[in-house]
């Protein structure tokens, strides 16, 4: 029986990942050539390679990108190259911004949502030092996971389990070369320093602590996914979009809120790099939830606002939904729809369904709120500005201007999931037609407690 050669000892050692065609980074350092040699190796799998330019290092990062090149082509591995402009930014978050910016275009125009990166044990290990270092939480810690999402992307780290410096004694034994980045050997940045002036100290003093420590972050890691699980859970029952229903946040312990709020909100936000919340304003929203305030700011310029029903984010453009004709098939009216179809045996509720006689929905369109608006709420004389009738129901401001409405002219016909306005007592021989909306409709009345 012939012994593995290194490289074959390596894909050995790596977690498997599933055939078929994959996306793998490439920058040309020793850890991602390794990795394609590994992946081009195994059967089944399709590696095609993605090296992003970021020119940070002149003729250096030119460099890089030629040997990739050459790399591929005696591989015979097609190549996707991406030259990233930067704007003069040259710190680490920037960086690896641009990267997943390019990944992401690159899956889709290959039409491949696998991407498999080159991690590995001191890469999971430097991160939880640093992370640590800034200061971070449970999330934090559990730091690279073997397979996660991100937008469009699977992606998958097979060699987290595999040190640094066996892949590159495989590399060396079978006298296949890589790029060294001489920006690897400055201390400028935190990972640099960490790498290069913490850890020999750490490993000094307690041999292993590196692989140790990546270990850790896996065990994390494994039970961030299962409290995530949780936490999806109730997100699903009890938010949605930028609403999350605090009653029933607050029947948990303050720690689990607080998981909760952080994911609810870099769920929602919509820049990348301002998701995260820090701890203070972690604790402020938890407080907040608990009646500590009515509107406390948040990153990316948005605001986290409390209302009788719900805690909700603000601070987003406007986006209403532009005014809708009725059509007798049924009406989509943003996240919701209007179907209509021939009278029953019952006026409806008058919430989200009602009765409604044909003639009256002659020259009604179907809109969100507009000033000058006003309804004649039904059984009452006299006519509210529709501003005081959903104060006077307590929907929360955030919401009152998405509320579809049932209009004509000024006049409001229907509050969709609160209430109708001036619409005629039932009558079972009149010729009517039956409105129903369809669509999550969280100004309801929520009922908290089902955890």
């Amino acid at each position: 029986m012939s012994r593995m050669t290194p490289m074959e000892r390596l894909a050995a050692e790596m977690h498997p990942i599933p055939e078929g065609r994959c996306l793998v980074g490439v920058s040309g350092g020793a850890d991602s050539t390794a990795m394609l040699k590994c992946l081009k190796s195994l059967s089944g799998i399709e590696p095609e390679a993605v090296h992003i330019n970021h020119g940070l290092r002149g003729d250096e990062s030119d460099g890089d990108e030629a040997f990739v090149r050459k790399l591929c082509r005696e591989m015979d591995v097609p190549l996707h190259v991406f030259r990233a402009d930067l704007k003069n930014r040259r710190d680490e978050n920037s960086a690896r911004e641009a990267r997943y910016s390019f990944f992401s275009q690159c899956a889709e125009s290959t039409g491949i949502d696998t991407l498999v990166l080159a991690h590995h044990s001191d890469d999971l290990a430097e991160t939880c030092i640093m992370r640590l270092l800034r200061g971070t939480g449970p999330e934090g810690l559990g730091c690279m996971r073997r397979i996660e999402r991100r937008g469009n992307l699977r992606i998958l780290r097979p060699m987290l389990g595999i040190r640094r410096e066996e892949i590159r004694n495989a590399l060396k034994e079978e006298g296949i070369p890589w790029r060294e980045d001489s920006s690897n050997i400055q201390s400028i940045y935190l990972r640099n320093a960490v790498r290069l002036r913490l850890m020999p100290i750490m490993e000094e003093m307690a041999p292993g602590s590196a692989g140790r420590i990546a270990r850790t972050c896996e065990m994390i890691s494994a039970e961030n996914e299962m409290i995530d699980t949780q936490v999806d859970s109730f997100l699903k029952d009890f938010a949605g979009e930028r609403w999350i229903d605090w009653m029933a946040l607050r029947l948990h312990s303050a720690a689990m809120q607080a998981r909760i709020l952080r994911r609810w909100v870099k769920i929602n936000s919509p820049a990348r790099a301002e998701r995260e919340l820090s701890a203070e304003q972690t604790d402020a929203l938890v407080r907040l939830a608990a009646g500590d305030g009515r509107k406390i700011n948040l990153p990316g310029g948005l605001f986290a606002v409390r209302g009788r029903q719900a805690l909700h984010l603000t601070g987003f453009p406007s986006a209403s939904v532009p005014e809708t004709p009725l059509d007798r098939k049924g009406v989509p009216f943003g996240r919701w729809k209007l179907d209509i179809l021939p009278g029953g045996d019952n006026p409806g509720d008058g919430v989200t369904v009602q009765e409604i006689p044909e003639a009256m929905l002659k020259e009604c369109v179907i809109r969100n709120r507009r000033p000058g608006d006003w309804i004649r709420p039904f059984g009452m004389s006299g006519r509210r500005k529709l501003s005081d009738y959903l104060i006077d129901r307590g929907i929360d401001e955030p919401w009152r201007n998405e509320i579809p409405l049932l209009c004509r002219g000024n006049e409001v016909i229907w509050v969709a999931g609160v209430g109708t306005g001036d619409v005629p007592m039932w009558n079972r021989d009149k010729r009517n037609l039956r409105l129903t909306w369809t669509g999550r409709m969280p100004w309801q009345p929520m009922k908290a407690g089902k955890v």
